[in-house]
């Protein structure tokens, strides 16, 4: 082996098979266990150990582990920046430009850490949204800082990204730093950003959604802060309308395909969906024809509904291109202002989205998609009450035709296990393993493998199933058991 330890050989496949049986704590391949010299096992979580503390867990006993657990809660407990920056042999950062600057001059400024990786694609995203912060922050004068603490694979990559950030960085070098700070903050994932403030304690674990949703309103990162944004938040809801939503200070309109003016006023009164797409977006394209016939579909019962499009898409071209499958309004792919402040402000963290607006220009929900794939236009006017009362139908008539089906089951898709009748198996909507489709309420579940089968998707074969039983000579006697083409005595 490259990495130059032992194996068990290949040919042993017993001791693999007792190894696997007696050590491993999950159901994965990958997977470490440390046992000691005394041959009792120390830890089955050797990979969790190694991530966290690397060479310094040695020897991975509890003792050591626990040691190095309260060791971290002092250094948090007396947390500076210079107890967080500062090596044995470096009291410095450094520029973009390779030039040293003294940690000790960052005392009493708020500091970022920017936990970031060129090979990182949210990362790439990222990075200019806070370089815009940066320099919107200096131009004002204020006392800010950012330290980037790079997760690049070798320093080559790491100065090629570091040029394209104008602050500062601890050197690639000391990866015993950036490691310790990958510890202290729990850093599970990249782009994250850790806000110390003045005095070098902690203000934000991870400011990123800030930043990205907030900007620069967003500053300083304290607690009073996001209360302050939190109370601004409720009363711009609270006030909410179609003009407060839609209407900029240079565009009261949207627009048609050939480029027609639609003013916002001519909406009043509608139940407006705000529907967040992009061509490039596969779900999105799936989830736009669907949509289509249920907008048609209501136009024709002449409901009062209107839906706009706001793009994702990465230019006009393509704008203009997805925009021309759609029969309703647009916002202008020009004024990406809007779309962002839209976007934050309904936070939007994934597309397809449809955000449901009420006569009065107030949120119905953001869970149109998932109420349009589930009740078509039914669905329509999209209100509390309304999605009540379909749940409610849906429920009784599902109760209905659950009362008629067998209790468990056995499905070719997943010959392994029986499959139960549940009214639920989950907290929330479950996917179908066979049409792919979501699903709410009765499902044919397997509990050991989370494998489930909408009724109706296994309705084929419990009708087949009826058929041949029948063919065979009718209903099955009591205290028999029939699988396959074989009956026996229960």
């Amino acid at each position: 082996m490259s990495q130059g330890w032992m194996a068990v050989p290949l040919e042993d496949s017993a001791t693999r098979e007792s190894l696997l049986k007696d050590l491993r704590s999950g159901a994965g391949i990958f997977h470490l266990a440390v046992i000691g010299e005394d041959g009792e096992v120390l830890t089955q979580d050797g990979l969790d150990v190694i991530y966290k503390w690397g060479a310094e867990g040695f020897p991975f006993s509890d003792e050591r582990i626990q040691a190095l657990e309260k060791e971290a809660e002092e250094r948090k407990a007396n947390q500076s920046l210079k107890s967080l920056l500062v090596s044995p042999d470096r009291d410095f950062v450094i520029a973009n430009d390779g030039s040293k600057v003294k940690v000790e001059s960052l005392e009493g400024k708020i500091v970022a850490l920017y936990f970031s990786g060129h090979w990182c694609g949210p990362c790439r995203s990222f990075t200019p949204v806070l370089a815009r912060l940066y320099k919107q922050l200096k131009d004002k004068g204020e006392e800010f800082e950012v330290v980037f603490v790079s997760a690049d694979n070798d320093e080559d990559a790491f100065e090629e990204y570091h040029k394209e950030m104008p602050w500062l960085a601890i050197p690639f070098s000391d990866s015993k730093t950036r490691k310790q700070l990958d510890r202290i903050f729990d850093i599970g994932g990249i782009p994250s950003l850790v806000v110390l403030g003045k005095d070098g304690k902690t203000v934000h674990t991870d400011a990123v959604q800030l930043v990205s949703k907030h900007g620069v309103d967003a500053y300083p990162f304290t607690p009073e802060k996001l209360d302050e944004i939190k109370a601004e938040q409720e009363k711009r809801r609270a006030q909410q309308t179609l003009d407060s939503l839609l209407v900029s200070n240079s565009r009261d309109f949207v627009v048609t395909h050939d480029g027609k003016e639609v003013k916002i006023s001519e909406l009043k009164g509608k139940t407006v969906g705000l529907y967040f797409s992009a061509h490039w977006c596969p779900p999105c394209r799936g989830f736009t024809p669907e949509l289509v016939q249920v907008y048609n579909e209501l136009k024709q019962k002449n409901a009062e509904f209107e839906i706009i499009f706001v793009s994702s898409d990465r230019d006009e071209g393509a704008f203009k291109s997805y925009f021309a499958s759609m029969p309703w309004l647009a916002l202008p792919f020009s004024d990406r202002e809007s779309k962002s402040e839209l976007s934050s402000y309904f936070e939007v963290e994934g597309i397809p989205t449809l955000v449901i607006l009420g006569p009065d220009g107030k949120t119905l929900t953001a869970a149109g998609r998932r109420l349009v794939g589930a009740y078509k236009a039914a669905a329509f006017p999209f209100t509390g009450s309304h999605i009540e009362a379909l749940k409610s139908k849906e429920m009784e008539e599902a109760n209905a035709v659950a009362a008629q089906l067998p209790k468990e089951i056995t499905h070719s898709s997943h010959p392994e296990h029986p499959l139960a009748l549940v009214v639920s198996a989950y907290k929330g909507p479950y996917g179908c393993d066979v049409c792919d489709q979501d699903g709410t309420g009765w499902v044919y579940h397997c509990a050991e493998c989370s494998f489930d089968i909408h009724p109706k998707c296994a309705k084929p074969e419990i009708e087949k199933k009826k058929a041949e039983e029948q063919e065979g000579g009718g209903a099955k006697k009591e205290g028999w058991v029939c699988e396959g083409d074989v009956c026996k005595k229960n």
